[in-house]
C-alpha cells in the first residue's frame, strides 16, 4: 500500500515538473474560475509572476472586457465536460502588451471523475497573426494598385 502511495507522489511530481518546464503555456482555474495553475511559460509570456495570478479570477483581470463572454463560455463548457481545441483569444502581459493565444481547454478531474477546473494549454500566436494581417493589406493594396491601373 505504502508503495502505491510513493508510486502516485512520483507520478504527481513528474506531472508537475512536465506543467513547470513544457515549451508552452499552460494554466489551470478551479470551479470557481480561480488561477490554480500557472506554468514558467505563461511566467515568461505575460510577465505575471505564478504568485501574482494564483487565486484570482484569469477571466476578470487578465482577459479584456471584449473577450471576457468567450473565454468565460469556453471555460464554462470545460467545466460541463466538452472541451474546446483551437480558440483564440488576446491575454494582456503586464506591461499591458496584447498577446495572441490559441488555446486547448479541457476539462480537469477529481479521482472520483467530477470535473474540479479547467486546465489551458496554449501556443502564442502574435506574430503569426501580424503576418497574417500584414498578408492581408499588402493583398488589399496590390488589389487597389490593380484596380487603379485598369
Amino acid at each position: 500500500r505504502k508503495k502505491v502511495e510513493m508510486e502516485k507522489t512520483r507520478v504527481a511530481q513528474e506531472l508537475q515538473t512536465f506543467i513547470d518546464t513544457a515549451n508552452a503555456p499552460i494554466f489551470g482555474i478551479d470551479h470557481n474560475g480561480m488561477v490554480n495553475e500557472w506554468n514558467n511559460k505563461s511566467v515568461e509570456i505575460t510577465g505575471y509572476s505564478k504568485e501574482e495570478v494564483m487565486g484570482k479570477s484569469l477571466v476578470d483581470v487578465y482577459i479584456s472586457e471584449d473577450f471576457r463572454e468567450s473565454v468565460k463560455s469556453v471555460f464554462d463548457d470545460a467545466l460541463d465536460g466538452k472541451g474546446t481545441a483551437n480558440f483564440e483569444f488576446p491575454i494582456f502581459t503586464v506591461d499591458q502588451r496584447r498577446i495572441e493565444i490559441l488555446l486547448n481547454a479541457t476539462t480537469r478531474c477529481n479521482v472520483k471523475g467530477e470535473a474540479i477546473g479547467v486546465l489551458g494549454v496554449g501556443q502564442d500566436i502574435t506574430e503569426r497573426k501580424k503576418v497574417e494581417m500584414e498578408k492581408t493589406r499588402v493583398a488589399q493594396e496590390l488589389q487597389t494598385f490593380i484596380d487603379t491601373a485598369n
